[in-house]
């Protein structure tokens, strides 16, 4: 086509009887041209969003995974603990043995009474431990929700955890 012929094909007082049709064979192919580039333009699309949703995926589970390992050393610290308190527990035994009444101290003793001591609790114990090696508490909030936990609890013992993070 030449640029004359342009000209004349847009020229808005043409008379459309005289310009003859566009043959069919060439809008096929133009259709057919017009798919070919939209369907690979598609599937460029979905093979590069499927790689970067699998490259976050591997990322998820590398996270999951340090949870994981971060969860079981916390646990392996309260786990300690309370082979700690075991071991008291056998000292004690061994001084009734000896005859020897336990030392305790009375304001103790009246405190334990009235308020009960939430951070001993197995339910609640470790994520007081979370608090005390420095996890943000709406992070520990945000866990005890996920495991059908009130996270009230938190709020309501607030100097118990400063106590016993001042005491170790």
């Amino acid at each position: 086509m030449q640029v004359n012929d342009l000209t004349t094909s847009i020229d808005p007082n043409v008379d459309y009887t005289q310009i003859l049709p566009i043959q069919q064979k060439r809008t096929i192919a133009f259709i057919n041209h017009f798919v070919m580039n939209t369907v690979s333009f598609l599937n460029h699309f979905a093979q590069s969003c499927e790689s970067r949703l699998m490259e976050f995926e591997y990322k998820l589970q590398e996270v999951e995974a340090s949870l994981l390992i971060l969860e079981s050393q916390l646990g392996s610290i309260a786990h300690l603990e309370e082979n700690a308190t075991q071991d008291s527990v056998k000292e004690n035994d061994s001084n009734e043995d000896l005859n020897l009444p336990p030392v305790k101290d009375e304001e103790e003793q009246s405190e334990k009474i009235v308020e009960p001591d939430l951070t001993s609790d197995p339910r609640y114990q470790r994520f007081f431990k979370m608090l005390q090696f420095g996890v943000p508490p709406a992070a520990v909030k945000l866990k005890m929700q996920s495991e059908g936990i009130d996270p009230s609890i938190l709020d309501s013992k607030p100097t118990q955890t400063q106590d016993s993070s001042s005491v170790n």
